[in-house]
């Protein structure tokens, strides 16, 4: 039995295509400014604005990297919003049993991105450390 991937699931998928789309665009962004912080929080590793903005671009990337593989977004997640047709056609969630289940998702989401974010952050800072004085 074949799974229709473009349609709404609580708490498991509320974008479709083409929100993924527009979030992996997303990504052009995010992925290099993060490499950029990481390279220069390594040469500047008492930086702690590098090091914070470091910590902005890599929360960010993972968020929507999580948004793209898990197709849910956490702000129509939070909002009790869904979208499966064309950008900018919301959808409002109304059963209160998939606003908990939709809200549970955003908590997980956060909880993994934040997780992943301050171990990849912490991890280039205290390599920097390590490293010998350029």
């Amino acid at each position: 039995m074949e799974e229709n991937i473009d349609q709404y699931i609580p708490g498991i998928r509320n974008i479709g295509l083409q929100e993924v789309s527009i979030r992996k665009k997303f990504i052009w962004f995010f992925l290099p400014l993060t490499v950029l912080f990481s390279i220069l929080c390594l040469y500047y590793c008492h930086s702690m604005t590098l090091w914070l903005l470091l910590v902005a671009s890599s929360f960010s990337l993972t968020v929507i990297i999580l948004a793209i593989r898990y197709q849910f977004c956490i702000l129509f997640g939070f909002f009790s919003l869904y979208n499966f047709q064309c950008l900018g056609n919301l959808h409002e969630v109304k059963c209160k049993e998939n606003i908990r289940k939709d809200r549970r998702r955003v908590f997980e989401v956060l909880l993994i991105s934040t997780v992943l974010t301050l171990s990849f952050s912490t991890g280039i800072h205290l390599l920097a450390k390590c490293l010998p004085p350029i």
